[in-house]
Order: structure tokens, then C-alpha cells, then sequence
């Protein structure tokens, strides 16, 4: 009795629920079904960022979604990083690339008449300028006359090719680009050989140019030649420029050549502060290393050339001292003549 009491129960209480439930689904806020309602957008269905609309689906269907905003072109999901910028490093040893003045110093192993070839890199800078042809009177066949005034100066068909990892731009090759497209202040790496020209200059006759990414911005207080030349400039002293004997990594110092130039490239130049004092140091000055195997093939013209009793500076790289022989001293910047 007691369970068929319990059952007349349920079968009440259900029968109650009916009545007031017209239909089996839950109702919306405004009591209309929500199964008539329209389906909320699934936005991971579509393959957009998180709930944003994905924009280039609905373009490349045609699609007006009026719920959407239209994200601009240039518009970026802030879960997508930027991009890494290139690795200049990576690239330049990618390219077997090395910098423009060790190419100087390798001449030997990189000869276009040997069918060698190779990739040097650096910036571009200006245009080598050379004299202009000295115009000759029509049917005299005479030479120019001595003390004329000097030549205007006009482009040869070289361009320089800077060095940025020494010297402070002191040190560079001609480039024969051959038509091909650098501009100037552009970092390049460049494809090609040594040739020697009909006045038997050096030469790099370029092949293959490919862009690089910017070098690393010189120090401030870094003193930038306007061209690379081992022609030695006039100046003046700069401000707090110590005798070499007092100088440490980074100084300004001045220095006086006391002894014989260097026999072989790298010995250093024998210097002190001034002309008879016993030597201090031996300075080495940019792009000054011996070359691979004893094979020099360099110019005069690629050398410096200091003379004795004479006065320079030249910002110091490194200074290392060592017992009772002298000083090892690398330079940064070309040497500037004291007037």
C-alpha cells in the first residue's frame, strides 16, 4: 500500500509540471524558446583570434557580417609577434662574405685571373674622383701647358666600398659595379674578383651585388675619414690629447715615429712622445696584418707611409704593456699629421 501510494504521487507532480510548461525547452529572456532564437557566433569555428570577426573569411566569400567590425588592412592580432629583424651576421657568414680590406689582405687567393672568386662586404661610398682629360689645341699636338690651372675632377667608373669593421672608414677598395645598382651609404655584399686597370690599380669588378642590413652605428666621439685613403691628412690636436706614453684603451694620443718604418706589415711602427726618447711602443695602424702565407700583393698606395721626427695622433684602440720590451699598441682611426 505504502508503495503504490508513492507512486500515485509522482505520477501527480509530473502531470502538475506539464501544465504549466508548454514546451520542453527553456525559455529566452523575452519567454520566446531560445532553440528559435539565432545560434550564438562561434568564432574558434571560424577560425578567427579569440572572439574578433575573421575578416578575411567573410572577403573571400562575400559575406556581410553586420555583427562584425571590419578590422583595417594594417591591423595586427596582439598574439602575433613582430617579426625578428634579419641577422647581419648570419647573413654575411650565410654569404661566405668577408669585410672589404681583408680582401686587400688576401689579394693572393682572390685573383680573376686565376678564374678565383669570392664576396666582400662593406658600405658604398662615393664616386673615385680622377682628373679630367686636359684638352689639347686642335692640329698642335703640343702636351698642356705646366702652369695651367689644375684639372676639373670627374667620376671615374669606380666607387669606393667602405669598411665598417675597422678603421673609421680609412679603409676601402675601388668597385667596378658594372651598371648594377648600389646606392651610396647602402650595405652591401658584393661578388666578384681582383683585376688590375691600364694604370695597374686594384680593382674588385663586381658580379653579383646583395643588399645587407645596416652595421652597427660608429661611437660618438669617433672621428669618420670622408673617404678611405692612406693619403695622411693635416690637422690639429683635439682637446685632452695625451702623450702615447700616458694613453690607455680609447684615448686620444700623439705620438713621434723614432726608429725605422716596419719590415713586414703588422711589426708596428716604433714610437714615443717625442724625437729622442727610447721607444715606448710599436704601433699598429689600420688594416696593418700580414697576408696568408707571405703573399703581399698589396700597392703602395694601400700602405701608410709616417716620417720620422714628425708628429701624429690617432685614437687608441688597445694599449698592452708588457715587461721590459715595448708596448703593443693598435690604433683606430688613421693617423692625423700635427701642423
Amino acid at each position: 500500500m505504502v508503495i503504490r501510494r508513492h507512486i500515485a504521487l509522482v505520477l501527480a507532480l509530473v502531470a502538475v509540471g506539464a501544465c504549466k510548461s508548454p514546451s520542453r525547452e527553456p525559455a529566452g529572456a523575452g519567454g520566446e524558446p531560445i532553440a528559435s532564437q539565432p545560434a550564438p557566433r562561434d568564432a574558434g569555428a571560424q577560425g578567427g583570434f579569440g572572439t574578433r570577426p575573421n575578416v578575411l573569411d567573410a572577403a573571400m566569400f562575400g559575406v556581410e557580417d553586420a555583427g562584425s567590425t571590419v578590422l583595417p588592412t594594417d591591423a595586427r592580432p596582439d598574439d602575433v609577434p613582430e617579426p625578428d629583424p634579419p641577422d647581419p651576421s648570419k647573413l654575411i657568414a650565410e654569404l661566405g662574405a668577408v669585410p672589404a680590406w681583408q680582401a686587400v689582405v688576401d689579394r693572393a687567393q682572390l685573383l680573376g685571373r686565376r678564374e678565383q672568386h669570392g664576396v666582400v662586404y662593406g658600405r658604398i661610398g662615393p664616386a673615385i674622383l680622377v682628373p679630367a682629360p686636359a684638352p689639347v689645341p686642335a692640329g698642335s699636338g703640343a702636351p698642356p701647358d705646366a702652369g695651367a690651372a689644375a684639372p676639373a675632377m670627374v667620376p671615374s667608373p669606380y666607387v669606393w666600398l667602405v669598411d665598417d669593421t675597422e678603421g673609421s672608414g680609412a679603409l676601402g677598395i675601388r668597385v667596378a659595379l658594372g651598371g648594377r645598382s648600389a646606392p651610396e651609404g647602402a650595405r652591401v655584399a658584393l661578388g666578384g674578383a681582383w683585376y688590375l686597370d691600364d694604370e695597374r690599380r686594384w680593382y674588385w669588378k663586381v658580379d653579383v651585388v646583395q643588399a645587407l642590413p645596416p652595421g652597427p652605428p660608429p661611437a660618438k666621439d669617433e672621428v669618420i675619414a670622408p673617404v678611405p685613403t692612406h693619403a695622411i691628412p693635416n690637422g690639429e690636436l683635439p682637446w685632452g690629447t695625451k702623450g702615447i706614453t700616458f694613453a690607455k684603451d680609447g684615448d686620444n694620443a700623439y705620438f713621434t715615429l723614432v726608429g725605422r718604418a716596419p719590415a713586414n706589415d703588422g711589426d708596428g711602427w716604433p714610437v714615443a712622445n717625442e724625437l729622442g726618447d727610447v721607444v715606448y711602443g710599436l704601433l699598429t695602424l689600420p688594416g696593418e696584418r700580414p697576408s696568408f702565407g707571405g703573399q703581399d700583393l698589396r700597392s703602395p698606395d694601400e700602405r701608410w707611409q709616417l716620417r720620422a721626427g714628425q708628429v701624429y695622433w690617432v685614437k687608441v684602440g688597445r694599449v698592452r704593456k708588457r715587461d721590459g720590451k715595448p708596448a703593443m699598441i693598435t690604433a683606430r682611426t688613421s693617423p692625423i699629421r700635427v701642423k
